[in-house]
C-alpha cells in the first residue's frame, strides 16, 4: 500500500494477492489549502522523470477553458456525437439499471482487505460487486460512485466499471451482516453501498514495480516520440489512470493490487474509494503527473467543471446521501484549473500531437 490519509483508509482488493499492508498515519484534517502546488509527485503519483516545462499556475475561472493552444495547434472543444457508452459488451445504462434494480439471488463470495467486497449473483448471468458502508468507512462506497460519475462525465471509457449507489436488506449478507459490522440505516433498515460490475478476472500486471516504471514512464514523456504501436494502448491506459487519480487525489493506486488488468490485459480502474477526500485534495499530488493523455480527456476536462460534475453525480439514486465532504467541489475546480494549465503549457511547448497522441 502507499501512503494513506487516515488509518484503515485504503482498499487493496486483490483476489489472491496476500494480506493487506498497514496504512500510515493521517495528515492533519481540515488543513488550509497550500498557496502553491503540492510537492513533486512521489511513488503514489508516479512520474519519475521531471521535465523543464515552465511552472504551472492555476488559471482564473475565466481562463481555465480559454488559455488554449494557439494557431495551428488549436484543439477543438466541441465533442462530436457520442457513441453509446459500453462496458463488457453491454451499455453502461443497462448495467446501472440491472445493478440498481435486480434482486439478489445469492451471495457468491466475500473478499476482505481494508474494506470488504461481496460478490452477488443477480440472475440471468448478471453478477455484482458490492462495497458496503461500515463504521469508519462511511465514505468508501460514496467515493466509488463519484469516481465512476467523474469518469463518465469526462468521457473516460471502458476503464472504470459502472457503479451505482444501492441499498440491500441485511438478510442477503447472511451471518456476515453482523460479523462485518455492516451499518443498517434508513427507515427501511438497509445497508447502503456501491454496486458495480463484477470483474471475473483481475490479474496482477505489476505496473507499480521500479522495473515496470522504468519501461512505461518514458512512453508518457511528450519530449520523446509517441510510444511504439506495441506499447501504445498500454501507455494510453496508464495516462488515463494518472489523469483520473490526479483529479480525484487518489494516491493508493500503484501497489500490488489496485492497478489490475482484465482477461484481455486491459487496465481496470477500480478501488477508487481513496479519492475525493477533502484533506488529500488540498495537499497531495501534483499536475506534473499529467504528461500525455487522450485528446478526448482534455476536451472532457474543459467541459466538466464542478457544476457539470455535481449534476452528473446527482443522477445516482443515492445522491441525496451526501456523497462527498463539504469543500470537495471547490477543490476539484482548483485541481482542474491546475491540470488545464499544465496541459496547455505542454501543448504550447511540444505541440498537441506530442501531448495527445491518442483520440
Amino acid at each position: 500500500m502507499t501512503t494513506s490519509t487516515r488509518p484503515g483508509l485504503w482498499l487493496a482488493l486483490c483476489l489472491g494477492c496476500g494480506t493487506p499492508s498497514t496504512p500510515a498515519g493521517p495528515p492533519p484534517r481540515g488543513a488550509a489549502p497550500p498557496s502553491a502546488p503540492a510537492p513533486p509527485p512521489s511513488a503514489a503519483f508516479p512520474d519519475a522523470t521531471p521535465d523543464s516545462t515552465p511552472p504551472d499556475r492555476p488559471p482564473s475561472s475565466d481562463s481555465a477553458q480559454t488559455d488554449a493552444p494557439a494557431a495551428t495547434d488549436a484543439v477543438p472543444t466541441t465533442p462530436s456525437a457520442e457513441a453509446p457508452r459500453m462496458f463488457r459488451g453491454r451499455s453502461e445504462d443497462d448495467w446501472l439499471r440491472e445493478l440498481s434494480t435486480r434482486p439478489v439471488v445469492r451471495l457468491l463470495g466475500r473478499f476482505s482487505s481494508t474494506a470488504i467486497v461481496y460478490h452477488f449473483a443477480l440472475g440471468d448471468g448478471v453478477e455484482m460487486a458490492f462495497k458496503p458502508e461500515r463504521p469508519g468507512q462511511e465514505l468508501f462506497w460514496r467515493h466509488e460512485v463519484v469516481a465512476y460519475r467523474f469518469a463518465r462525465a469526462v468521457g473516460l471509457r471502458e476503464r472504470v466499471p459502472p457503479t451505482v449507489g444501492r441499498r440491500l436488506p441485511p438478510a442477503v449478507f447472511g451471518r456476515w451482516a453482523e460479523r462485518d459490522g455492516l451499518r443498517v440505516t434508513g427507515r427501511d433498515r438497509t445497508v447502503a453501498g456501491a454496486a458495480s460490475v463484477w470483474m471475473p478476472v483481475l490479474g496482477r500486471a505489476e505496473l507499480h514495480t521500479p522495473e515496470a516504471r522504468r519501461q512505461w514512464v518514458p512512453w508518457l514523456d511528450p519530449a520523446r516520440p509517441p510510444p511504439p504501436e506495441a506499447h501504445s494502448e498500454r501507455a494510453r491506459q496508464l495516462s488515463e489512470v494518472l489523469f483520473l487519480d490526479y483529479l480525484q487525489s487518489n494516491h493508493d493506486r500503484f501497489n500490488c493490487c489496485n492497478i489490475p488488468v482484465d482477461e484481455r490485459g486491459d487496465i481496470v480502474i477500480r478501488d477508487n474509494d481513496a479519492g475525493w477526500y477533502l484533506g488529500p485534495m488540498r495537499t497531495l499530488g501534483h499536475p506534473s503527473v499529467i504528461r500525455r493523455l487522450p485528446r478526448s480527456l482534455y476536451q472532457g476536462l474543459q467541459r466538466v467543471d464542478s457544476a457539470v460534475l455535481r449534476a452528473e453525480v446527482e443522477r445516482d439514486p443515492l445522491a441525496r446521501e451526501r456523497l462527498v465532504e463539504g469543500g470537495v467541489w471547490a477543490e476539484y475546480d482548483r485541481r482542474r484549473g491546475l491540470a488545464l494549465a499544465r496541459i496547455n503549457a505542454l501543448i504550447a511547448r511540444y505541440g498537441a500531437a506530442q501531448v495527445m497522441p491518442w483520440p
